[in-house]
């Protein structure tokens, strides 16, 4: 809730709608920062042997590369610093009530899984810990004195937010009776895009609290004062307050700059867990993440999308490349994309839609498309059966050989998993077999069209494969259990998709009866492939940018993902 001229809420406690959501912003920023390094790599391709340029992309690269919204949160002990963060990202799973403080810094980035790292230096190799120890690395009572060396704890938590760039920083400092801990935040500001300062309706605005908002917005930091627990107060006590913390910064210096919130960040985490629209919009924290995230795109916009389309501009004419039209062209396109601070390059508009509520991202992706992965189980349980009795039976061996043996896919997966000997073992007679038939059409054929006729009939009619038989069990099994299971969902819960492979996808679309389900899985896999070709762009940069220590273990696996989409698992032969 922003503070009007007069004083009061800009727009009360109403219901309200919002101008843009924050995912969108960011996923503008996000595409836009991708667009420019291809346009970078495009641009160093063209380049050929001239290292002074080739040098100059890869600089830009590393810039592109190493981009994200640091956002540092502040406050005292119980203001509710870390159930703000829970509330933005949609997750209960950063711990509450931890007491302050060793000097450890804390940050909470994007993971495919949630882990805490504890590093020991920069650029030290971390080690992993669950998220219910992390108060015995960061807090006075598990390391006192920070007796453990520890220079600062990293949470990973796979959050859409986060994914795009942006990383909160819990920072020592307020109300610690450490003097380090000052110095240490200190330290960390000039990395900082924003900050946020979390007072509460219950004491709003300490003396402290204010020294420091005068010191943020003198060092040039974006600025926001959240005053939580909303949810407490009357909406009369609500707007006392507000007057009152704009009264007390108005002898601050820069306090125009400062960016005032009324927030329930209990309400608002719990209104994303129900989808209720109402009930977020009342909670004020829409309103702060929009303006939080509007603030950081705008800003990123002009120091890194900008200043790095410029920077291209350069190195395209210093390469003899300025008269390449594409290239302004494309600029122009990437520029328009996102806000830029003092223009109105995008235009905002929207509500927010249950969707935007939803706890996690509904995209899931598995390892596997799930069908496929059925499959590829109950195959090898299949072939390790089939292979004991090999192994074991002559009367096995021989009904081997009189079906023809397995396909070629089943074949080379049966040759994995048995010996040397067994594979000799299953297959002689088979051998014996095929070295019977041949020599009995060459004994048959009256001229060489009939011999080739007769060993391309001997190598196309080959009897149906029982490893495929039981593939083809199990791909029924798995598409019947995923079918069921989404048409259960209610109509207004969102789809939790799996990475489905086409040949699976169009099998089971094929099952949907229901129009508007159908076209939620479409728009499911769509958002699957786009995700996963995020993740490629973003590993591809990270690789030219020569910081492959910063990809996510999706972006590790993003390949292997997209060749799963496109032709499913290896080891599955397609059917559909």
């Amino acid at each position: 809730m922003t503070m009007g001229a007069d004083g009061k809420p800009a727009d009360g406690r109403k219901e309200r709608t919002l101008a843009a959501s924050p995912r969108g912003l960011l996923r503008e920023y996000d595409k836009a920062k991708l667009e420019l390094a291809g346009l970078v790599r495009d641009v160093k391709a063209q380049t050929g042997a001239d290292e002074s340029v080739r040098s100059e992309c890869e600089k830009l690269l590393a810039r592109l590369a190493e981009d994200r919204f640091n956002v540092a949160v502040v406050g005292r002990f119980s203001r509710g610093k870390t159930s703000l963060m829970n509330a933005v990202l949609g997750t209960d799973r950063l711990p509450t009530g931890i007491l302050p403080l060793t000097s450890v810094i804390t940050t909470v980035c994007y993971g495919s899984s949630e882990r805490a790292l504890v590093y020991h230096a920069p650029g030290s190799f971390p080690y992993e810990i669950s998220l219910d120890r992390i108060a015995d690395y960061v807090t006075q009572e598990g390391n006192p004195g920070n007796c453990k060396s520890v220079h600062h704890v990293e949470i990973q938590i796979p959050s859409e937010a986060l994914r795009r760039g942006v990383s909160f920083v819990d920072t020592p400092g307020l109300g610690s009776t450490i003097a380090a801990n000052t110095a240490i935040t200190a330290g960390f500001f000039p990395e900082m895009d924003a900050v946020v300062v979390v007072t509460s309706f219950e004491a709003a605005l300490s003396a402290e609290e204010i020294e420091f908002l005068r010191n943020a917005v003198q060092g040039g930091r974006k600025t926001f004062l959240v005053i939580n627990k909303l949810d407490l107060v009357s909406e009369e006590e609500c707007e006392k307050v507000l007057r009152y913390v704009e009264d007390t910064l108005a002898d601050v210096e820069g306090s125009d700059d400062i960016a005032i919130f009324a927030v329930s960040a209990r309400d608002g985490l719990n209104a994303k867990r129900e989808i209720d629209v109402r009930k977020l919009l009342k909670s004020g924290l829409p309103e702060f993440e929009q303006e939080l995230i509007r603030l950081l795109t705008s800003g990123k916009a002009e120091q890194v999308l900008a200043l790095g389309c410029r920077r291209l501009l350069d190195i395209a004419a210093i390469a003899g490349l300025s008269s390449h039209a594409a290239i302004p062209s494309r600029i122009r396109e990437i520029l328009g994309a996102v806000p830029v601070q003092g223009s109105q390059t995008l235009a905002y508009g929207g509500t927010v839609s249950p969707e935007v509520l939803s706890r996690s991202d509904p995209v899931r992706l598995d390892h596997s498309c799930p069908i496929c992965a059925e499959i590829v189980t109950r195959v090898l349980d299949f072939l390790s059966r089939v292979q004991y009795r090999l192994s074991n039976s002559r009367e096995a061996r021989t009904a081997h050989a009189a079906s023809g043996g397995f396909c070629r896919i089943h074949t080379w997966q049966y040759e994995e998993i048995a010996s040397p000997p067994g594979v000799s073992a299953a297959y002689e007679e088979l051998l014996g077999a095929l070295a019977h038939q041949l020599r009995g059409l060459a004994c048959q054929a009256q001229s060489d069209a009939d011999l080739s006729s007769s060993v391309a009939r001997l190598a196309t009619s080959s009897p149906v494969c029982n490893a495929c038989q039981a593939q083809a069990s199990a791909e029924e099994d798995a598409l019947s259990k995923l079918s069921c299971e989404l048409s259960g969902a209610g109509s207004h819960e969102p789809l939790n998709i799996p990475l489905l492979c086409l040949p699976h996808f169009r099998a089971l679309l094929s099952r949907i009866a229901d129009l508007g389900l159908a076209r939620k899985l479409m728009e499911g896999q769509a958002a699957v492939c786009e995700r996963v070709s995020e993740n490629m762009q973003r590993a591809v940069l990270k690789h030219e940018a020569r910081r492959r220590a910063l990809q996510s273990e999706e972006e590790i696996r993003a390949h292997l993902q997209g060749l799963m989409i496109v032709a499913g698992h290896r080891r599955v032969a397609v059917t559909f």
